[in-house]
C-alpha cells in the first residue's frame, strides 16, 4: 500500500504556523520511482523516531519526506511531530492543509479525523501581532522579519497563530538604523503585541581627519581683480651624481644575483653529473636502460641539467648586466638609458646615451 493511503495507527497532535498556511498548493511533476523510494525511506525513519519519543529528530525527515513525494498521510504524521515538539501553530497549519486536501481527494474519514484535531488545538495557540508606524509604511523597500521570515505588509496588526518560544522581530529600510526586539511567548493563548517604532534616519558619516567638509572649499577664492596665486615651481631634477650612486647601487645588486645565479647553476650542474654517474651504474650499454633504477635516475639528471642551464644563463646575465650598470652610471650631466632586451635568441640589458 502507498505510504500516503495509510491510515493513522497512533493519535494525530496540531500545529504549524497560520502565516505558512499557502492556499493552494503549487502544481509540480510526479515524483519519480527513485524519489518514492526516498520519500518511503524518510517516512519509516521518522515512525521509528517517533515511537522512541524522539520527535525532533524525526519532523525534519518527514517535512522531506513531504517535500519529494507529497501525500495526505504524511501531513497528518508531520502535524503530530509538530505537536509532540511543542510547535502547537505549525501543527494547527498543517493540520488545517491536510483536512482541505483529503476533502479534496475524497477521503472524508481523514479530513474529519483532522479537522476535530485543529479545532481541539486552535483555542491554546499562541499569537503574534507586529503593529507598524505609519511614518513606516512611506519607507521605500520597508521590511518587517520574524525569526528571519519577511512579514508581508498585510498582516501588520493582525494577530497571528506562532509556535511559543523567543521570536527575534527586526524592521528596516535603506538610510534608517534597523529596528530589532525580542518577544518570549508561552504556551496556551499567550499573546505578545510588538509596536515598530519610526526608524531613525542614519547621519551622514563625518569626513575623515584632513578633508574639508561636503560642500566646502578647499580653500578661500581670491577676490575680483586679484592676481591669481603663482603656481607651485616643479622639483628640481635630482642631481647626476645622485642618479650615478643609485645605478652604482643598482648594478651591485643585479650582480650578485647574478653570481647568486652561477652558484645555484654549479649545484645543479654537479648534481646532474652525479646522477647520471649513478644511472650508468644500472645501465649497462645500449640505446636503452631496462633497469627502472636507473631509469629514475636518468631523469632526474636530465631535470638537473635543464635546471642548471637555466641558473647558469640568467646569472651570467646578471652579472653582466650588473658590470654594465656600474661601470656607465654617470658621475655628471648624462643622457643613459638602460632597457631589457628580449628577442628571439637573446635576453639580457640595452645600455645607450651620452656622456660627458
Amino acid at each position: 500500500m502507498r505510504r500516503h493511503q495509510r491510515s493513522l495507527a497512533t493519535p494525530i497532535a496540531l500545529g504549524l504556523c497560520a502565516a505558512l498556511i499557502s492556499g493552494a498548493l503549487p502544481a509540480r511533476a510526479e515524483p519519480s520511482a527513485a524519489e518514492k523510494a526516498v520519500a518511503e525511506a524518510l517516512f519509516d525513519a521518522a515512525l521509528d523516531l517517533m515511537r522512541q519519543g524522539r520527535s525532533a529528530e524525526a519532523c525534519p525527515k518527514l517535512e522531506e519526506s513531504h517535500r519529494v513525494d507529497p501525500g495526505i498521510g504524511t501531513l497528518l504524521y508531520l502535524a503530530e511531530c509538530y505537536e509532540n515538539t511543542g510547535r502547537t501553530a505549525s501543527a494547527w497549519a498543517t493540520f488545517r492543509q491536510a483536512m482541505s486536501e483529503s476533502r479534496a481527494a475524497g477521503q472524508a474519514e481523514r479530513a474529519r479525523k483532522a479537522q476535530a484535531r485543529a479545532a481541539r488545538l486552535e483555542p491554546t495557540l499562541s499569537k503574534l501581532s507586529i503593529r507598524v508606524a505609519p511614518e513606516n509604511l512611506s519607507l521605500p523597500e520597508f521590511t518587517v522579519r520574524s525569526s528571519g521570515k519577511v512579514v508581508e505588509r498585510a498582516v501588520f496588526g493582525i494577530a497571528i497563530p506562532v509556535d511559543p518560544g523567543e521570536i527575534a522581530i527586526e524592521a528596516s529600510a535603506p538610510g534608517h538604523e534597523t529596528w530589532t526586539t525580542t518577544v518570549k511567548l508561552g504556551k496556551n493563548k499567550a499573546v505578545a503585541n510588538v509596536d515598530v517604532p519610526p526608524l531613525d534616519r542614519l547621519e551622514a558619516p563625518p569626513p575623515a581627519p584632513g578633508e574639508p567638509p561636503p560642500g566646502e572649499a578647499v580653500g578661500p577664492a581670491p577676490a575680483r581683480g586679484a592676481a591669481a596665486p603663482a603656481p607651485t615651481p616643479a622639483p628640481a631634477p635630482a642631481p647626476a651624481g645622485s642618479r650615478g650612486d643609485a645605478m652604482r647601487t643598482l648594478g651591485l645588486v643585479v650582480g650578485g644575483a647574478g653570481i647568486v645565479g652561477l652558484g645555484v647553476g654549479t649545484f645543479f650542474g654537479v648534481k646532474a653529473l652525479s646522477k647520471n654517474g649513478d644511472a650508468e651504474g644500472y645501465c649497462k650499454g645500449g640505446s636503452t636502460c631496462e633497469d627502472p633504477r636507473g631509469v629514475t635516475l636518468t631523469e632526474e639528471a636530465s631535470s638537473a641539467a635543464t635546471a642548471s642551464n637555466i641558473a647558469f644563463g640568467v646569472g651570467a646575465a646578471a652579472v653582466i648586466g650588473g658590470a654594465v650598470l656600474y661601470l656607465v652610471a654617470p658621475r655628471s650631466s648624462s643622457g643613459v638609458q638602460v632597457g631589457p632586451l628580449v628577442d628571439a635568441r637573446n635576453v639580457g640589458l640595452r645600455v645607450g646615451g651620452t656622456f660627458e
